[in-house]
């Protein structure tokens, strides 16, 4: 291989693939970064057998076609610290020389060969997305969701976010089976039949992808047990996780709900990271808060072993007294993506059973959160 390129335009590209890159000590190969050319291209992928990024970019010059995989890390440091816009990259014996017009360096490469095979189905292009939208705006969906998934791969069915549709409505869901958020996107045109489950680890690395990128549209697909997201010249691709998620309707359907406190977003976040102080290495419950309801004002208490916190708020609350213990890291976990000077409705029926919480009005984006034991 011997190409001549953009520099920047490479960095930009190299970044693209990193998103999907882990380092694997028993599989090294895959913790690094494949390029080939394509005509007058360079192809760029990087994937962790779960997900896949790969990209595109045009060459200065291709001289000589061919293919290499190697550890990006350096690769990436180094040239950013050249000042020349146009560099070369070369093969010779096995190694990996990138010069310019005052700095030459060389790194080792691994068996290209041995990189995994990244198939794409072959009418996949020629199929119709599911859905489209804009990149920060799913971006954003993804930010507001994905906190509330279950971060171990030991249950698949919940290490994912769950993506329904019906209508034209586009619906996000996660849960970790101790809180679940439900999040609703109108769009104008989305598959009806939609229903797959893709992987935290998939959502995470696309939501960094689509931070770092100039906004634009994206394409989603649901193919043959993969999901793809495909920007301009740019797609991700990810398996899907084949099991049942669980049934979140019978909880977001519950009506007896026969309390309601009204709070405003900001004030109660600036309580909640108070009283985390003191909450969060709590032996007994960690992160757990006591909740007090009564008239017009709400008593929040959090105790470690050497200290403890009171706070006291008037309030615009309806219903009877309650006392409910709570976990105050998963309440601002939720507040935290809602505006600073909106209004919070917390709906309760009693101190053992589930919270409901929203933005006042707005049934769009619900959050639901169980109960931790109340001590005495």
């Amino acid at each position: 291989m011997i190409v001549k390129l953009k520099r920047q335009d490479f960095l930009k590209r190299l970044k693209i693939v990193e998103k999907a890159i882990n380092e694997n000590k028993i599989k090294p190969i895959i913790s690094c970064a494949y390029i080939e050319t394509r005509g007058e291209s360079l192809f760029f992928c990087g994937t962790n057998l779960e997900t896949t990024i790969t990209t595109e970019m045009k060459c200065e010059e291709v001289v000589e076609e061919g293919k290499i995989v190697f550890q990006h890390q350096l690769v990436d440091e180094y040239l950013r610290e050249i000042k020349d816009e146009i560099v070369t990259l070369s093969v010779r014996d096995n190694n990996l020389f990138i010069e310019s017009s005052d700095s030459a360096s060389e790194f080792s490469l691994m068996e290209a060969d041995d990189f995994p095979k990244i198939l794409v189905e072959a009418d996949f292009f020629q199929r119709q997305e599911e859905f489209k939208m804009n990149s920060i705006e799913l971006a954003d969906i993804f930010e507001k969701v994905k906190f509330a998934a279950s971060g171990s791969s030991d249950n698949l069915s919940i290490n994912c976010v769950r993506l329904e549709s019906e209508e034209n409505n586009l619906k996000f869901i996660t849960t970790d089976t101790y809180r679940l958020v439900f999040l609703e996107k109108e769009l104008e045109k989305v598959n009806e039949k939609l229903g797959v489950s893709i992987p935290l680890n998939t959502v995470e690395a696309l939501a960094k992808l689509l931070r770092s990128i100039e906004e634009t549209e994206i394409k989603f697909y649901f193919y043959n047990k993969q999901v793809y997201f495909k920007l301009e010249d740019t797609l991700i691709i990810s398996r899907v996780i084949d099991l049942a998620f669980p049934n979140y309707r019978g909880i977001l359907g519950n009506d007896t709900y026969n309390k309601t406190l009204i709070i405003n977003s900001d004030k109660f976040l600036k309580v909640l990271k108070r009283i985390i102080i003191f909450v969060r290495n709590n032996a007994e419950s960690k992160y757990g808060a006591t909740f007090e309801l009564e008239g017009k004002e709400l008593k929040v208490n959090g105790v470690n072993d050497i200290a403890k916190i009171n706070e006291q708020l008037e309030v615009e609350y309806e219903g009877d007294r309650i006392k409910i213990s709570l976990n105050a890291k998963f309440l601002s976990d939720f507040i935290q993506n809602l505006n600073k000077e909106s209004n919070i409705m917390l709906n309760f029926i009693s101190s053992n059973s589930s919270v409901k919480i929203k933005k006042e009005n707005d049934n769009n984006y619900i959050y639901i959160v169980m109960p931790l034991a109340l001590k005495d």
